[in-house]
């Protein structure tokens, strides 16, 4: 007869060691943004101090929580940078929106001083 007080043991402080290792954030996503698709290529992976800024299919800024203007935008990244020179952006525009809108939120970071901006997207495997 095996002894399973011993197996037991070893898995529930396998399970201790998970559970207090295990990181837990909640992410900014908007849940109404239909990333687009690119065939290949590897997933962007966000540092922990990102600044996410939504642009959705309507051409409306999303910083966080709150409905921003550009201006407004422009504004919490530089507030953003003042606290940390070398924050990094993520801008995910909707697949549907209009290129100019990212394009005015990438060029409005690059203005306040953002040495990173990315543009996130969603990889596919199969090409269309």
């Amino acid at each position: 007869m095996i002894n399973m007080s011993s197996l037991l043991d070893v898995m529930f402080i396998l399970i201790i060691f998970f559970m207090a290792t295990t990181t837990f954030r909640q992410e900014e996503r908007d849940l109404s943004i239909t990333l687009p698709d690119v065939a290949g290529g590897q997933t962007l992976s966000s540092a922990p101090k990102v600044v996410v800024i939504n642009v959705r299919k309507d051409g409306t800024y999303l910083f966080g929580d709150t409905i921003s203007t550009l201006v407004d935008v422009q504004e919490r990244v530089a507030e953003a940078l003042k606290d940390d020179p070398g924050q990094k952006v993520l801008i995910r525009g909707d697949a549907k929106a209009y290129h100019g809108d990212v394009a005015n939120v990438a060029a409005a970071c690059r203005q306040v001083g953002v040495r990173e901006a990315h543009i996130g997207y969603q990889t596919s495997t199969t090409s269309k």
